[in-house]
């Protein structure tokens, strides 16, 4: 039986009402810091790029199933470079020398990615040939499938187009169509004729919009025996990049999310892919953002020193302008979630009483110079669980909703923050939204957290930072924070819930 039955691609449909309004601005305060970093250290730029590239490496044949690798042991690949050397036998399915050829491949076909855009080069059917053959290079066969023999290992041909049929059965029995062999050539002219109309028009087709329209219609293609997904992160590493975006790893824990995406555009609804890139892409800036290598250059005493007084400078004149209006912002922001857990905690009362339950709520705010020692271990942790550096050397916001039944010795109590915080380990002028909670058990009420108090573990209740900058008109996007804070709440609830039975 056929679950999905090929037909040939389509070009992206207008309409796509997507709001790419946070991204957009994060991109454009990201590529200022880039640039202000790139003049003054660029060598600390590119190493960091190289790490990117190395995880890109890593977890592209990762969820493709041609390898198993450690998570500590892919980490200090990445932080240390891909060498036989550093890979002990027992955190790997494959030797240590195949491993290293295989991931030399793919770090190859993206400096590969760098040279075509360095050298104005277009992405043609021979590009992508060539971006095969060299991801390929030491792979000599692949996994095949004949109804008269069964499974076999065939011989891979490096940069060919599929001869047979490469429709694959699903685990439930049916079989997920792919392009023909025959259409291979003139499907993938169409989808370079139409991304090339796409790139010119920038205004009216969205890059990301773009990447996830390119991505699945060369899905829907396959037109190698084997690699496809491979070739097509390639692909998406060199629009995304071509645009002056960060290439986006998809790591092994996205897996899950990635493929129900594409399923979902099979069925002609792109938006969960573009949402996964976006968000993707936000991870891939959060992470620059926060690296220490772009805290300064090293070398001499004079170097640094002319370092130090540059950053002085560029924090004067417009970049104070844009922190103040960052932090207007965020207050916004805080007062409408202040509003909002007021409305909630007294909803929650209410209910929780019609069932001879009796809860206490309050909400507090606390900003710069008011206790900001209160939740910083909690604010750290949960910002680094959405892979962005909290900086607390700038001003920071949060709001407070602690929800206390009576009868506290047989309950207990939520409180719920939700903090507002710049991101970076330097001025940026990007903050972020991150939420947590704390369930207190036995909670002595003549007492408040402090500083020396041992740090309670949090839940964390971010599914996806919120992020602003300081060109946000905070009218414009309140709604969506109200949105994203009401869900953070839901997910505390659910954990507190189930201490209230």
């Amino acid at each position: 039986m056929i679950a999905y039955k090929w037909e040939p691609i389509s070009p992206l449909a207008d309409g796509c009402d997507y709001d790419f309004s946070e991204i957009d601005s994060l991109r454009r305060q990201w590529l200022n810091v880039k640039r202000a970093r790139e003049e003054l250290d660029p060598a600390a730029y590119h190493a960091f790029l190289g790490r990117l590239t190395r995880s890109w490496a890593i977890e592209t044949g990762i969820i493709e199933g041609l390898y198993t690798l450690d998570r500590g042991m892919t980490e200090t690949l990445v932080m240390h470079g891909i060498s036989a050397d550093l890979i002990d036998r027992s955190d790997t399915d494959k030797e240590p020398t195949e491993l290293v050829s295989i991931l030399t491949d793919h770090q190859d076909a993206v400096s590969g990615v760098y040279a075509y855009i360095r050298d104005g080069r277009p992405i043609t059917r021979t590009t992508i040939q060539q971006m095969h053959a060299t991801l390929t290079r030491n792979q000599l066969t692949y996994r095949a499938f004949n109804p008269s023999v069964g499974w076999f290992d065939a011989r891979l041909e490096h940069g060919a187009f599929k001869k047979q049929p490469n429709s694959p059965t699903q685990s439930d029995g049916q079989i997920h169509e792919y392009c023909p062999p025959a259409q291979v050539e003139s499907e993938l002219d169409n989808l370079i004729l139409w991304y090339n109309q796409y790139q010119q028009n920038n205004d009216r087709y969205h890059p990301l919009l773009v990447a996830a329209w390119l991505h699945h219609r060369f899905t829907q293609i396959h037109p190698f025996p084997d690699g496809n997904g491979r070739v097509v992160r390639t692909i998406l590493t060199w629009h995304l990049v071509r645009e002056d975006y960060l290439p986006v790893v998809v790591q092994r824990d996205d897996r899950g999310e990635y493929i129900s995406a594409l399923g979902t555009a099979d069925r002609g609804n792109l938006v969960p892919l573009v949402d996964l890139l976006v968000r993707l892409e936000k991870r891939m800036i959060f992470e620059a953002l926060g690296e220490s290598d772009f805290a300064g250059p090293t070398g001499s005493f004079e170097q640094v020193l002319h370092h130090i007084v540059e950053q002085i400078e560029h924090r004067n004149g417009d970049r104070e302008a844009h922190l103040r209006l960052v932090n207007t912002v965020a207050v916004a922001f805080q007062e409408r979630a202040a509003a909002l857990l007021t409305e909630r905690g007294t909803q929650i009362a209410s209910r929780l009483r019609q069932i001879q339950r009796t809860v206490e709520y309050q909400v507090i705010t606390g900003g710069p110079g008011d206790k900001e020692h209160w939740y910083r271990w909690q604010i750290e942790e949960t910002a680094k669980n959405a892979k962005h550096w909290a900086n607390f050397n700038e001003a920071r916001f949060f709001v407070r909703l602690t929800l206390t039944p009576d009868h506290m010795a047989k309950q207990s109590r939520l409180v719920f923050v939700v903090s507002l915080h710049h991101t970076g380990r330097q001025l940026t002028g990007i903050m972020a939204a991150t939420a947590f909670a704390l369930i207190e058990h036995y909670y002595d009420t003549s007492a408040e957290q402090s500083e020396e108090q041992e740090p309670l573990s949090s839940i964390n209740c971010t599914p996806e930072p919120f992020t602003f900058t300081w060109e946000n008109m905070p009218e414009a996007i309140i709604p969506r924070f109200t949105e994203w804070a009401d869900q953070s709440l839901a997910l505390a609830l659910r954990q507190w819930g189930q201490y209230l039975a």
